[in-house]
């Protein structure tokens, strides 16, 4: 064999090592580029879902806010329409005092306020109503004095001398009382 045979021979085998070495590169690049392919799609699946899932989230938040303020802005129509309400009453209450029946209102409010008070009371009143407080406590044998420097529709308070006791028993506290416990109920009438 000749020297020729033994390098053709070697030249033979480095190809076929060369060859095998390409194509295990080969298979390996493929490899490679299919793990690189299958991680891209999963990293492009996990930002389609994390940006849906944000998109979703931010979509929920606008319309819970929108829902939020939805439910704001009717609760502030419904306060401003009972508070409606119940000035309309106030307004209402401010025509009793020219009515017939406004005397024996009135004496009911005072027989109200001065239950149990003892001693020297003063009754503030309205200027409209002293002459009708006077004849009520004159009727009722109360010993008080009737000043004039409250301003109501109607009703008066009471006070001892020295302020320890005061009772307000006006038609605007009658009515705050009620507007604090029926503002539901006027709600509901109004908007049902």
């Amino acid at each position: 064999m000749a020297l020729e045979d033994i390098f053709a021979a070697l030249e033979e085998q480095a190809d076929k090592e060369i060859e095998e070495i390409l194509q295990d590169a080969r298979d390996q690049a493929e490899g490679i580029t299919e793990r690189a392919a299958e991680e891209a799609e999963s990293i492009r699946t996990m930002k389609v879902d994390q940006a849906d899932r944000a998109t979703r989230l931010e979509a929920s938040q606008s319309v819970n806010a929108a829902k939020l303020e939805g439910k704001k802005r009717t609760a502030a129509v419904k306060e401003r329409a009972v508070g409606e309400a119940f000035d309309k009453a106030l307004e209402m209450l401010s025509n009793v005092r020219g009515s017939n029946d406004y005397p024996a209102m009135f004496r009911v409010l005072v027989e109200e306020a001065l239950q149990g008070m003892v001693g020297d009371v003063d009754v503030l009143v309205d200027p409209a109503d002293a002459d009708v407080a006077r004849s009520t406590i004159a009727s009722l044998g109360v010993d008080a004095e009737v000043k004039t420097d409250l301003t109501t529709v109607g009703g008066l308070v009471a006070a001892t001398k020295g302020g320890r006791i005061k009772r307000r028993n006006t038609f605007e506290d009658r009515l705050d009382k009620v507007r604090q416990s029926a503002r539901a109920d006027v709600a509901e009438i109004l908007f049902s």
